[in-house]
C-alpha cells in the first residue's frame, strides 16, 4: 500500500517537480552552511534538514553574519515549502477520495 501511495506521489507532475525543488534547496542549505560556518559536512545537512522541517536545532547555530542571514532566508523558503507540501499532499488525498465516490456512485 505504501509503495502504491509513493509511486501515485512521484507520478504527479507538482508533487515530482516539489521533491526536486526540495532537494536543491536541501543541498543549497547544505552546501552554504557548510561554508559560511566552516562546518563539517553531517553538521550542516543534519541542521538544512531540522530547519527544514521547522525543528531547529539548539546544539548547532550560525554564528557568522553571512550564515545568520542565510539562515533568515533559508527558513522562510522552507517554511514556505512545507506549507507546499502540505496542499499537495491534502489535494492528492482528495482527488483520490474524490475518485473513489465517483466509482462507487457508477457501481451502484
Amino acid at each position: 500500500m505504501i509503495a502504491s501511495v509513493l509511486l501515485s506521489f512521484i507520478k504527479d507532475k507538482n508533487y515530482r517537480y516539489l521533491i526536486y525543488t526540495t532537494f536543491i534547496v536541501l543541498i543549497l542549505g547544505s552546501v552554504c552552511f557548510k561554508y559560511f560556518e566552516d562546518w563539517e559536512w553531517i553538521d550542516a545537512i543534519s541542521y538544512s534538514v531540522s530547519v527544514m522541517v521547522t525543528t531547529g536545532n539548539a546544539d548547532v547555530s550560525p554564528q557568522t553574519m553571512h550564515g545568520k542571514i542565510f539562515n533568515i532566508f533559508y527558513m522562510i523558503i522552507s517554511v514556505i515549502l512545507i506549507l507546499f507540501f502540505v496542499n499537495v499532499l491534502f489535494q492528492h488525498f482528495h482527488e483520490n477520495r474524490m475518485n473513489a465516490k465517483e466509482e462507487d456512485k457508477k457501481n451502484n
